[in-house]
């Protein structure tokens, strides 16, 4: 399976060295420029999750935090009840 991957990347490897051999200086630097937009917008597109996933992640702790608040709170209102019964 990796073989065959890989062999089909080669081959379209190679296809795209001979289309651009082809094409002008301008060209070129056109292919160039669309390329370095398609790398920009997929790392404004990794940058935009990661902060989606830091944002989830914060409200999973906050969620965590206020559990264990609540916790301690119940734990020593028991110990209080507790305590007056003595």
């Amino acid at each position: 399976m990796h073989h065959e991957m890989k062999k089909g990347w080669m081959k379209k490897s190679m296809m795209m060295k001979e289309i651009m051999e082809h094409l002008s200086e301008e060209d070129k630097k056109k292919l160039a420029v669309m390329k370095m937009d398609m790398k920009i917008s997929m790392a404004e597109q990794k940058l935009e999750m990661l902060k989606d996933k830091k944002a989830i992640v914060a409200k999973k702790l906050d969620m965590k935090t206020s559990m264990a608040e609540q916790k301690l709170e119940m734990l020593k209102a028991l110990r209080d009840m507790l305590k007056s019964k003595i």
